[in-house]
């Protein structure tokens, strides 16, 4: 009952009135829901095709039942001449035959490959939560390629522009995008157009909505080697261009993950027109560890069943391949070779899984970095100081956080900067990060007050509603200084903010400075000798 209904009253009695001793509060908005974006098996629920649709999803099997599970690509088995030449050499192996060594290479058949799965994986292994999936296309997506199946930049952009309208995601993560084909240019596998335009739209959307953030890796890193490392980052800075810096951290190095076990791979990760290659390997093998023997008879027909076992009949493959890995070594180097390619992956997974545990458990007023991460067990480029300063630090300060590798620690976040790195208000990821959260909460709080009377007693609610909120999160630590009125000042009314032409015209505004948290990045101890008998 309004103050004033007492007055409207037509029979004698006690009225009771409440009034609101508070004014209306603004609850935070959550800062750790990712969007990834990418290629997955399948897409439906309920019989229903969910490709190019936002699909919110709190666990791994919520995204199997959804989504499926990983691609299983196909290596050929090739034999070469001199292993020296080629340039992955972690994937060649050697046969002893009848009267020479042969040495044979593993290459990954077309293009055929997809990080989202894994990356899944990676985020739920560090601390992830809720967040938005877009399948753009599943494992059998053609496009004009001669090659195959590659990653279409066109249908990632499409998933890009289709989570802009979804209102929730903080973070854009797109682990397929590291993927994109070079097109030849130069012949450096560090360059992509097709990259520079995903990540280039990846950091206009969120600097255009202002409510989220983009999570990069650094392009060619699968080719990095010690001579090309300059040219692979400033190749990526190039990339990202010169616009919306603030709202982009890019993380550098790959990491080999244990994210995929020795179970999951098998021969039939040998293509099909391999497959009589394998066995000529395994048939050569055999021979040399059990000559003439029954135990190399019985090691044979493993190795013949191979060509017969249907490939669907998983048990089957499963129970072949123990025998045949137990008997033969060969094998299981081979595998565990497949096994370390499969799982080097993008580091933007993981980094996202480290952004919402930071988040839910410290605030995101806090740095997500000086955190070891969970099933990596190293990056796969090992940095030195001096390399990574020219990362952090750089002339034109488009700085790459560093993931390195620490003695009793396993792999470290070790830099917390954005690409934004010479801006004193953007340089920090958590800087940007609560400024998101503090703009979008009160902002999200203030719509009920559209049209509202521009009028002293709205200024006064808003005012007070934006200093409780101001009051909470400092109390929590997210806002530096001794005291609130240091660390926050909220200021709405009529010759402090605004004009009475702005109030004719429609404009309540809103003045909020904040004081932000930022790290302690270079911490520097100072000691000093006392001299004995000296005061």
């Amino acid at each position: 009952m309004a103050p004033t209904d007492y007055q409207q009253s037509k029979t004698p009695g006690v009225y009771v009135t409440e009034l609101d001793a508070f004014p209306p509060s603004i609850v935070g908005v959550q800062t750790s829901v990712p969007a990834f974006i990418g290629y997955t098996e399948k897409a439906e629920t309920s019989g229903k095709s969910m490709f190019m649709q936002p699909i919110k999803i709190s666990s791994l099997a919520d995204f199997e039942a959804i989504f499926g599970t990983g691609f299983k690509p196909q290596f050929d088995i090739v034999a070469i001449d001199d292993p020296t030449a080629i340039s992955n050499g972690d994937y060649c192996f050697q046969v002893q035959s009848a009267d020479r060594h042969q040495y044979y290479d593993l290459i990954q058949t077309s293009f055929s490959e997809f990080n989202l799965y894994n990356s899944m994986r990676l985020f739920y292994a560090n601390g992830g939560d809720n967040c938005y999936v877009v399948s753009v296309g599943d494992y059998t997506a053609q496009n004009s390629s001669p090659e195959g199946v590659i990653i279409d930049p066109k249908a990632l952009a499409e998933g890009l522009d289709l989570i802009a309208d979804q209102v929730g995601p903080t973070m854009l993560v797109v682990p397929d995008s590291v993927l994109l084909t070079n097109n030849g240019i130069d012949q450096k596998p560090w360059v992509s157009d097709g990259f520079q335009d995903v990540v280039r739209q990846m950091s206009k959307q969120c600097a255009d909505l202002q409510d989220r953030v983009a999570i990069l890796d650094v392009y060619g890193t699968q080719s990095v080697t010690e001579q090309n490392l300059t040219d692979v980052i400033d190749n990526f800075k190039t990339n990202v261009g010169s616009e919306f810096l603030n709202y982009g951290m890019a993380y550098f190095p790959f990491l080999d993950s244990t994210i995929t076990q020795a179970n999951e791979i098998d021969y039939t990760t040998i293509s099909k027109q391999s497959i009589d290659t394998l066995i000529t390997v395994l048939s050569n093998e055999n021979t040399q560890l059990y000559g003439n023997t029954p135990r190399q008879l019985q090691v044979q027909n493993y190795i013949d069943a191979i060509d017969t076992t249907e490939r669907t009949d998983n048990q089957a493959v499963t129970h072949l391949n123990q025998n045949l890995t137990a008997a033969l070594p060969l094998l299981l180097d081979i595998e565990k070779m497949i096994l370390h390619e499969i799982n080097q992956l993008p580091a933007c997974g993981a980094m996202a899984g480290v952004y919402t545990s930071v988040d839910n458990t410290k605030g995101v007023w806090n740095a997500p970095a000086n955190i070891t991460l969970n099933s990596v067990a190293n990056p796969t480029f090992k940095l030195n100081n001096e390399q990574q300063g020219d990362l952090n630090v750089p002339l034109d300060g488009k700085a790459v956080n560093a993931i390195r590798e620490f003695t009793g620690r396993g792999s470290v976040v070790w830099g917390a900067r954005t690409l934004d790195g010479n801006s004193n208000d953007w340089r920090y990821i958590q800087v940007r990060r609560t400024l998101i959260y503090v703009e979008q909460s009160i902002k999200t709080a203030l719509d009920p007050f559209v049209f509202a009377a521009n009028d002293a007693k709205t200024w006064a609610t808003v005012t007070s509603m934006v200093s409780n909120f101001l009051q909470g999160l400092w109390s929590q630590g997210g806002l530096m200084g001794a005291t609130a009125a240091e660390a926050f000042t909220v200021e709405c009314g009529l010759g402090s903010t605004m004009t009475g032409q702005d109030i004719l015209d429609g404009y309540m505004i809103v003045q909020v400075t904040l004081q932000m948290i930022r790290p302690a990045e270079f911490i520097e101890l100072t000691f000093k000798q006392k001299m004995e008998g000296t005061a």
